[in-house]
């Protein structure tokens, strides 16, 4: 019974087109002054400012697009620091959660996390969540 319904399942996760499937994107931004100011690096495989995660997969793919800002915010890094990180929000409000070393923001169509890394970066993951695709 348990294996006929792990086949089942299997399958349809199978059959489901690549862009139905949870898609997650991290970019990578690192301090550029004493201001706060964060630059955007390339992270992803083949120089791409992105890493895009889709399905199941584990191996990352190449994000060339970096999603075009809707807030600065400035964050105090947990090294002490203040860091103005770009982030892409859709409207409403979202609710926020945090924890002693990211901020996540639960929006109605897609989650961002915001990681504070110990070399002073900030690592943004852009979340949409099990069957739907991330449309910024």
């Amino acid at each position: 019974m348990r294996f006929g319904l792990l086949m089942s399942a299997t399958l349809v996760i199978t059959l489901l087109p690549p862009a139905a499937h949870a898609e997650t994107v991290r970019f990578r931004y690192v301090p550029l002054d004493a201001c706060g100011r964060t630059g955007l690096v390339a992270i992803g495989p083949d120089g791409a400012i992105g890493e895009l995660y889709r399905g199941f997969g584990l191996r990352p793919r190449p994000y060339y697009q970096a999603p075009v800002p809707t807030h600065w915010v400035t964050f105090r890094h947990s090294n002490g620091n203040c860091v103005i990180v770009p982030l892409t929000l859709p409207q409403g409000e979202p609710r926020v959660e945090t924890r002693s070393d990211r901020i996540v923001y639960h929006c109605d169509r897609y989650e961002v996390e915001v990681r504070f890394s110990p070399d002073g970066g900030v690592e943004v993951w852009y979340n949409s969540g099990w069957l739907r695709p991330l449309d910024f």
